[in-house]
């Protein structure tokens, strides 16, 4: 990511950030779909075959109030954003490191209308082969330029957190 992806990426955190804080929003599942489009587009690497390489799982981080909105709709929200990403993917003609996941994770740290998406590669889908589990975020002070309204405390503005797994 170039020098001006970076600043263009803080200020529109920065912006985000404000609104978030004067309205209060909740998270709204267009929003997280956007996130997730935008992460795939910045994240595609081009593969010999011609096709761009992009993630295949998306862990998408809310506040504790949004987490218990929108987890309420489970697999249905999951299978609806993981239905939109591989749209995404074929419109673009991108090709997924494997089946494409959603996990929700709560992280208290996050306001209310905040979250963040950590894109990252696996070539197996989760054990139970379903979306829907969930698992305690890891603590980390590095923001994501894909969250849709970052907290005000935002660090450096630093890459999405995702490791290769296979």
């Amino acid at each position: 990511m170039g020098l001006f992806d970076r600043m263009e990426g803080r200020l529109e955190r920065a912006v985000n950030g404000v609104f978030a804080k004067a309205f209060r929003s909740e998270v709204q599942p267009v929003e997280i779909a956007s996130a997730i489009r935008r992460a795939m587009d910045d994240r595609a690497a081009t593969a010999g075959s011609g096709r761009s390489l992009v993630p295949n799982v998306f862990t998408i981080e809310l506040s504790e109030t949004d987490y218990e909105r929108l987890t309420d709709h489970g697999v249905e929200l999951e299978n609806e954003l993981v239905a939109a990403a591989e749209e995404h993917a074929d419109s673009q003609h991108y090709q997924p490191g494997g089946p494409i996941d959603i996990h929700f994770d709560e992280d208290a740290d996050l306001e209310t209308g905040v979250f963040r998406v950590r894109p990252s590669t696996a070539k197996r889908p989760r054990a139970t082969g379903m979306t829907g589990q969930h698992r305690a975020v890891p603590r980390s002070r590095e923001d994501s330029p894909y969250a849709g309204r970052p907290p005000a405390a935002s660090g450096a503005g630093g890459a999405a957190a995702g490791a290769a797994a296979g």
